[in-house]
């Protein structure tokens, strides 16, 4: 009985994870408003590519007011003697406090938040952001570049699974 309980209230602060793609983002973000950096991965391929990928937390400065504290955006760049790519997706302008993040496996990322949502109050959020496709149009871009130079912004899709839970 005592497990049918614990069961149900589980159920019951927990929202249901919806995934959903994020676009990469243009916004422009001043770096005096970096609060913190997280290098989530690092690699070099045989061609001597460099690969990053970082969660910048932007700080919005305190408030009176509830209002969120904190962006999280997540930060691809690859790097080579031919061209350089990059890319850049907002996560959420809405994080109040408790940002984590850390790699699950190769290219799929955990972040983790706290944020307010009007009747049911504040919950933390867990994000798996899988990366993949960021990663595999990368390899694309490049090899459609051939031997020219290959600079610019990869156009692929963050696929994000996000659960919640009532605090």
């Amino acid at each position: 009985m005592k497990q049918i309980i614990l069961f149900a209230a589980a159920l019951i602060m927990t929202f249901v994870a919806h995934a959903k793609t994020i676009s990469p983002s243009e916004e422009k973000t001043d770096i005096s408003s970096i609060d913190q950096t997280i290098r989530l991965a690092e690699t070099r391929d045989r061609e001597g590519t460099l690969r990053k990928v970082n969660i910048v937390i932007t700080d919005h400065g305190l408030s009176t007011d509830v209002s969120p504290r904190y962006s999280i955006y997540l930060g691809y760049s690859s790097s080579a003697e031919m061209g350089n790519l990059y890319a850049s997706y907002k996560i959420t302008d809405q994080a109040y406090s408790d940002v984590s993040a850390k790699k699950l496996s190769p290219g799929i990322y955990e972040v983790k938040w706290t944020e307010y949502r009007g009747e049911d109050g504040m919950v933390s959020v867990t994000q798996k952001i899988d990366a993949n496709a960021v990663y595999a149009t990368d390899r694309v871009q490049r090899k459609q570049c051939g031997n020219d130079f290959c600079d610019g912004r990869i156009k692929a899709d963050l696929t994000v699974t996000e659960t919640a839970v009532k605090q």
